[in-house]
């Protein structure tokens, strides 16, 4: 009854509706889990197979070196690379959270914080370029726009929220009162260009998958050719031919093959799911109701989006999150004038964080369970830390420069006061910069970095007068 009434269909109507139309199971989704899904499915298994994990995770060890919160650094790192194949946040979680973690516990973090780190910068791997996980070649079908469209626009973004994390975890490891890590003859000997040297075979394919992307090649072509150029590279390079080399094709073949099926299986899921909510006609009733509870504003109907979109995300794989998403909410963002790549863009963010957001946070509870720490604390903890990710998708939709639209100047001077908005947020979540903060202080540094995040340059102006008022305030109580 009421504003939720719809029309009866019978059993028959909706078999036919989601097995025969491409608005159910065998729509989109599937169709691109067939395709670009499961060719950088197979890819990811052949980068693991052949030893790229290890090579990211010395690759991160050097860049980190001697520095403070050196074990946190290396693990955002290695997580945002790793995270960028695998596409699941959850998944990666289990896999590098198993590393990490106790590095981190063990170099001085608590460890509701250590799982939060893990949990946070894992689920930002869905989002970072050239490979965002499974969710976002969907989403370029869905648009109609080339993947390298929507590799473009997640950039500036992805950078600024690993901008943040590390901020997040430098700062948190001062207020802990870490030092920074002591380095070792053994690790002396391994620097940078050596690891970067040795892990020429993986390097290769990256590059070569981005160039062709670049200038117009399919991301499934790019792809192939990169998985070809790995086998090839890897083989010169250490010389393994013959059988040794052939068994390691095989076996990345069949675990790319199996680690797809979990993935057509929520595509094929969130294809009923998404069928039911058209031949009900619900889906278009969501919009109808958020346009109308909006009143036409644009900034109430992003926020109503935002937590329908964490609902409706909530215990879901970002892939059938963002289909779902994308079906009964980024259409009424549509009908308000919002650019299309805008809109999904922005239910795509929510649709990964719903992962760390509360009460129902599987990446966070898997970080939980590896730190043998409390997931509700988890849970509210990495909330907190991957704030950014929940204030940037609401910063490019009234700032296109963030999304790479607009001239070279506002895109420059975007990205110069979007790292510093995110340094002074960080500081705000953490409450601490040279000293603890009041609850006072970090809430005008967290409105300071909304501001310098904001696109404007009176808003940046406004962002550092308040820097200004706290630096001057700090100096006086030193005085």
């Amino acid at each position: 009854p009421g504003v939720l009434h719809g029309r009866g269909v019978n059993a028959n109507r909706v078999a036919n509706f989601l097995t025969t139309t491409n608005e159910g199971i065998y729509g989109i989704p599937l169709g691109v889990s067939a395709t670009y899904i499961i060719i950088f499915s197979l890819f990811g298994a052949f980068l693991n197979q052949f030893g790229a994990g290890d090579f990211f995770f010395r690759l991160a060890r050097t860049l980190t070196r001697g520095m403070l919160a050196a074990s946190a650094k290396t693990a955002v790192i290695f997580s945002a690379l790793l995270g960028m194949i695998s596409g699941s946040a959850a998944g990666n979680v289990a896999v590098t959270g198993s590393f990490t973690i106790p590095m981190m516990k063990k170099e001085g973090y608590e460890p509701r914080q250590a799982a939060a780190i893990e949990a946070v910068v894992s689920t930002g791997g869905q989002i970072l370029p050239p490979i965002m996980g499974a969710a976002a070649f969907i989403m370029a079908e869905i648009v109609g726009t080339p993947y390298v469209n929507v590799m473009k626009s997640a950039l500036i973004p992805a950078v600024l929220f690993f901008a943040s994390i590390m901020f997040v975890v430098h700062l948190q490891a001062k207020k802990n009162g870490i030092l920074p890590s002591v380095v070792t003859a053994e690790e002396l000997e391994e620097n940078f260009l050596t690891v970067l040297w040795k892990g020429i075979p993986f390097v290769i394919p990256f590059v070569l998958l981005i160039y062709m992307m670049v200038i117009g090649y399919s991301p499934f072509k790019a792809c192939f050719y990169a998985m070809l150029a790995m086998v090839v590279a890897y083989a010169i390079w250490n010389r393994e031919f013959g059988l040794p080399l052939l068994k390691k094709i095989i076996e990345a073949i069949k675990k790319g093959a199996l680690s797809t099926v979990p993935i057509c299986i929520a595509c094929a899921a969130a294809g009923i799911i998404s069928g039911n909510l058209a031949v009900s006609g619900l889906g278009i009733k969501i919009s109808s109701i958020i346009i109308a509870a909006s009143g036409g504003i644009p900034i109430v109907a992003l926020v109503l989006t935002m937590f329908t979109a964490i609902v409706l995300g909530m215990g879901l794989p970002t892939t059938a999150a963002y289909l779902i998403l994308a079906t009964v909410v980024a259409p009424s963002l549509a009908e308000l004038g919002v650019p299309l790549l805008t809109a999904h863009m922005f239910v795509f963010f929510f649709g990964c964080v719903s992962t760390i957001t509360p009460p129902v946070a599987l990446a966070s509870y898997v970080a939980a369970g590896i730190a043998d720490a409390d997931i509700n604390k988890v849970g509210w903890t990495a909330f907190s830390y991957g704030i950014t990710a929940f204030v940037l998708p609401f910063m490019f939709f009234f700032g296109p420069a963030l999304l790479l639209d607009g001239s070279l100047a506002e895109i420059a001077l975007a990205v110069a006061s979007g790292l510093l908005g995110v340094f002074l947020v960080a500081s705000a979540v953490v409450g601490f910069l040279n000293q603890s903060h009041s609850q006072m202080i970090r809430m005008a540094l967290f409105i300071a970095g909304l501001c310098l995040l904001l696109q404007g340059l009176l808003t940046d102006l406004v962002g550092l007068a308040i820097v200004l008022i706290f630096m001057f305030a700090a100096k006086l109580r030193r005085n």
